[in-house]
């Protein structure tokens, strides 16, 4: 799911999506603002320009986390286990895991759709599976243990293998947006046949500027 942007009437209020959106137009605005301040182009000439802002905003853009918007938090989903464990709150009710494998596990749990927040870019680590769920998913998988701590260290593991496609999803999203902020520049600021704006301000790259 690409970083949308939004239009009249959206906000991240109504539209909880959108506040990965909201952040990356923030992001743009402010960097716009202090081009001068980084010594970068504040004015369009060539497409080395163009080159030269988008490299700062993508190295920029690392500071945002936004694949915290994708993605299970381990730590967390260690602790829930563990938590559940300790109280018997075991919820599995699932195909028979026994013996599978770490990557078994998560394609498994992938396919019964016990991950909640998938896809959906809700909140930061808004993305996890309900630790009675993940506690009796262990339990049942490696029944010769009984350490909870080792079985929550197990669960970290299939964690780590649900994270796997969920970080490509988010580089690839970061690439497209990317990819259509540079498509975005060079029309309005560059192009014989676009508008050729002048000198950049804090909404130069703003997808809510027409």
């Amino acid at each position: 799911m690409a970083l949308p942007c939004y239009g009249p009437g959206y906000s991240p209020a109504n539209s909880p999506h959108l506040t990965a959106a909201l952040e990356l137009d923030t992001a743009m605005i402010d960097f716009s603002a202090s081009l001068a301040s980084r010594g970068l182009p504040t004015s369009i000439t060539s497409s080395g320009d163009i080159d030269t802002l988008m490299a700062s905003f993508g190295e920029s853009l690392k500071d945002l986390h936004l694949w915290q918007y994708y993605v299970l938090d381990v730590a967390r989903e260690r602790v829930a286990v563990r938590a559940a464990l300790s109280e018997d709150l075991l919820q599995w009710d699932g195909p028979d895991v026994a013996g599978k494998s770490i990557v078994e596990l998560a394609q498994i749990l992938r396919s019964t759709g016990k991950i909640q927040g998938l896809g959906r870019l809700a909140g930061r680590f808004s993305v996890m599976v309900d630790g009675g769920v993940a506690a009796g998913l262990v339990k049942a998988a490696f029944v010769n243990v009984e350490d909870n701590d080792a079985l929550a260290e197990a669960w970290a593991r299939v964690v780590d293998v649900l994270n796997v496609p969920l970080y490509e999803e988010w580089e690839a999203d970061t690439r497209a947006a990317l990819d259509q902020i540079r498509n975005r520049l060079k029309y309005i600021r560059l192009d014989e046949n676009g508008p050729k704006i002048g000198h950049i301000n804090e909404r130069w790259i703003s997808c809510l500027v027409i």
